[in-house]
Order: C-alpha cells, then structure tokens, then sequence
C-alpha cells in the first residue's frame, strides 16, 4: 500500500496523508492541498499508516510547541 502527502497551501505547517487511490476526506477540499509525494508503508510512519488505516486519512502539524501540549 502507499500513501500519499500533502502540505496545506494557506498554512503549510499542516499536511494530510491519504492512501492511494483514495479521495479526499469529507470536508476536505483538495484545492487547499498540494500534494508533495508518495511513501511506501515501510517508508511512512507507522502510527500515520495506522490512523489512515483507521479513519481514510491522518492530519498533522508540523512545528507543534511543547507549550501546546498541555
């Protein structure tokens, strides 16, 4: 399986991981992502390979501060 990545094109600290051959999320619009490029399983991090397994995709944020995570 691979995966596929995008960076948010209005704040690209975010990026959003979907399987290939997937569509977007519900509430997602793919206008606001630009895709950056395909990662083998063996290649993504297991915990995002897990959540897109889980729910069809996996939201994140690059840059998070530890004064965030309270």
């Amino acid at each position: 399986m691979s995966f596929r990545f995008h960076v948010h094109r209005a704040k690209p600290a975010y990026r959003l991981v979907t399987a290939e051959g997937a569509g977007f999320p519900a509430g997602a619009d793919p206008e606001d992502w630009r895709f950056t490029r395909v990662r083998e399983r063996a290649d993504t991090n297991p915990d995002v390979a897990r959540l897109v397994d889980e729910t069809g995709y996996c939201l994140f944020r690059i840059g998070l501060r530890f004064s965030e995570v309270v």
